[in-house]
């Protein structure tokens, strides 16, 4: 469980719980990224948005997240703690007004294990208890790679193309306290892969001293190229394949940033087709719309202050979910967050940022008897910024 970052029951639908896909900055914002687009900051929601950085520069960034986990049914709670690395990514100009970034990050996460026990029979010869036990783990792995071409003063393109790698196992049990009663047990195994493409446009208009920027993605529906066996044993062991077994929905957003000397704020919103998406050869999925809203200050960028020189950012999102439990509604997922970008200067020729964020996240469910989840997350990112293409003139 701690090599997916999740321990949560609602892993063992769909993909399993999805990536948030933001980094640093972004996500301490709300998750916003269509319209984000600011200097020497990786945002990898909206491709466009690489053409922004400066040509001298080199970024890496990388970052980590603490997550500690509480779970409800009823009178019943506990707790789980996690660690995992929320992405890797580095950009660079390739040529001019082109930008490229690379980078690595979890699509989706799977990791749970809980069950139940009821009682079957009592009678003079004792009782017997039957337990239903549910594990799995694995998850989606995403390697992406992309450019952002600003096309005019006011226009810019970009397209991530990403390889999705990941493999999943999900195993059901059902025993009794008797060994005269049969055991059962099911796994479902997949290996998945394929090619994603993600398109973006970003707008951007002066309005005196202050920006708006205007943002648009699209990723196609695709499908999942995938080897998916379900293995049954109970009397005899029995192995079904199930062909095209998994697949991708079409993905739109739009959002916009409004950005003046000191402040910024913005607002996404998507939708995502996953009712028409196949899991394990089923359309189960729900279509999931999502929102976010965020807002960044930024006091003074030349002040000898620490402080003052450093970001503040807060936001709030609110998402649907994109799986059916059974044939129930999924749970609603709201979440808060806020955190700071501290500068730190290490040489003449480099800077790096410290972004640190904390977030509040509530998994409600909209049907009685599923698990309520909250979540406190602490959000580590360290941002490298190093002027690697200087041309040094000597007298």
């Amino acid at each position: 469980m701690a090599q997916t970052g999740v321990n949560s029951p609602y892993s063992r639908y769909g993909l399993g719980l999805l990536s948030d896909q933001s980094t640093g900055i972004t996500r301490s914002m709300g998750g916003i990224g269509a319209g984000f687009r600011y200097p020497n900051t990786l945002n990898l929601k909206n491709p466009a948005s690489y053409s922004a950085v400066d040509t001298l520069t080199f970024i890496a960034d990388l970052g980590f997240t603490l997550q500690n986990g509480n779970f409800s049914e009823g009178d019943v709670r506990i707790n789980a703690h996690n660690a995992s690395i929320s992405h890797m990514a580095m950009q660079f100009r390739v040529l001019p007004k082109v930008g490229m970034t690379v980078s690595f990050m979890p699509f989706s996460n799977v990791g749970y294990s809980f069950s139940g026990s009821s009682l079957i029979r009592r009678d003079e010869d004792g009782e017997i208890t039957s337990t239903n036990s549910y594990s799995g783990t694995g998850g989606v792995r995403q390697f992406m790679a992309g450019l952002g071409w600003r096309t005019t003063n006011w226009l810019s393109l970009g397209v991530n193309a990403s390889y999705l790698t990941g493999d999943m196992t999900h195993e059901i049990s059902n025993s009794y306290s008797s060994s005269d009663v049969q055991s059962r047990k099911k796994t479902y195994q997949a290996d998945m892969a394929a090619l994603k493409l993600d398109f973006g446009a970003q707008g951007k208009l002066s309005l005196g001293d202050n920006d708006l920027v205007l943002g648009l993605t699209y990723s196609p529906a695709q499908k999942l190229e995938s080897e998916t066996f379900v293995t049954d044993v109970h009397s005899s062991s029995d192995t079904v394949t199930i062909a095209d077994a998994f697949s991708l929905p079409d993905m739109l957003s739009a959002g916009f940033t409004y950005s003046t000397k000191k402040r910024m704020i913005g607002a996404d919103v998507s939708y995502q087709t996953w009712s028409k998406a196949s899991f394990l050869g089923q359309k189960t999925g729900s279509d999931r719309l999502s929102a976010a809203l965020g807002f960044m200050y930024k006091p003074d960028d030349v002040s000898h202050n620490l402080f003052k020189r450093s970001s503040y950012q807060m936001g709030v999102n609110v998402s649907q979910s994109y799986f059916k439990v059974g044939d129930l509604k999924g749970p609603m997922q709201f979440g808060i967050s806020a955190g700071m970008s501290i500068p730190i200067n290490s040489s003449y020729n480099s800077m790096s940022y410290l972004n640190i964020s904390g977030e509040y996240v509530r998994v409600q469910p909209l049907e009685k008897g599923m698990i309520t989840e909250n979540y406190l997350r602490i959000n580590i990112s360290v941002t490298f910024m190093e002027r690697w293409f200087m041309k040094l003139m000597i007298d």
